[in-house]
């Protein structure tokens, strides 16, 4: 877990993050990883990428994209063209790294990240990995999903409980690494002290629906929250690699640093 501090608005803000990564019941290895890293201007990155390509290909796509997201950020953005900067430079890497090796041809993966700043959050995305809003009346899904199903639901031709069953709700249209060029997602909100982040790969929401997140989140909080949601995830069969990271903010006096 981190704990980083910060004013915002003349309150000292604490941003805790906590991030757990779990292969799942069917699956032989784990290709998701996520990133959780304080920046130097009162700033917390966090990301989940999933890997697509199978075996070591995937697991290197997920590798590389947050290494790179890391590096380029290199613990300072100012806005969102600098973190979607790093989310291209990220795909840049994947796909030059898959043309001089044939064992890694095609790898690509999700990539979802975020910087939460006092009263700010900026999201970068590409893929089915998912950001969502958790306040304290609503949860609100700010990504869409790239895939057939998800892009259909986007355009209202499909409702939420019939993107996720659909048959090609695993048929991704956008991922980071397979063209030399993405085309990538970005969002700028207000923050506060009382919203929580929530960052995932599909693992989780291709059997939790986004009322079992809300539910979940009502309960618990922290560790607890994050468990609860793998667990739940683990009883209804588990089928692919999980990865969770929350990001929750209090006003509170102080300043925290720590792992």
């Amino acid at each position: 877990m981190w704990a980083v501090a910060f004013a915002g608005g003349g309150t000292r803000i604490t941003v805790r993050t906590y991030g757990r990564s779990h292969r799942g019941l069917r699956r032989p290895n784990n290709e998701d990883a996520y990133l959780i890293r304080p920046l130097a201007d009162d700033g917390v990155l966090v990301a989940v990428a999933d890997g697509v390509g199978g075996g070591p290909a995937g697991q290197e796509a997920s590798r590389l994209a947050l290494e790179t997201l890391d590096g380029a950020v290199a613990g300072k953005v100012t806005d969102i063209a600098l973190l979607a900067s790093a989310v291209s430079l990220a795909n840049r890497r994947i796909y030059e790294s898959s043309q001089r090796d044939d064992a890694l041809a095609g790898m690509g993966t999700t990539l979802t990240s975020a910087v939460i700043f006092p009263h700010r959050l900026l999201v970068a995305h590409v893929g089915d990995s998912r950001a969502y809003q958790l306040g304290e009346e609503q949860l609100v899904r700010l990504t869409v999903d790239h895939s057939l199903a998800g892009e259909m639901e986007a355009l209202g031709e499909l409702s939420a409980e019939e993107a996720q069953n659909h048959p090609n709700r695993h048929v991704l249209t956008r991922v980071v690494g397979p063209f030399d060029h993405v085309r990538i997602d970005v969002t700028d909100l207000p923050w506060t002290a009382r919203d929580r982040l929530l960052l995932c790969t599909d693992g989780l929401t291709a059997v939790l629906s986004d009322h079992d997140i809300w539910e979940s989140s009502r309960r618990f909080s922290g560790w607890d929250l994050v468990d609860s949601l793998i667990a739940l995830a683990l009883e209804r069969g588990g089928p692919d690699n999980i990865t969770v990271v929350l990001a929750e903010s209090v006003p509170e006096q102080g300043d925290s640093h720590g792992r």
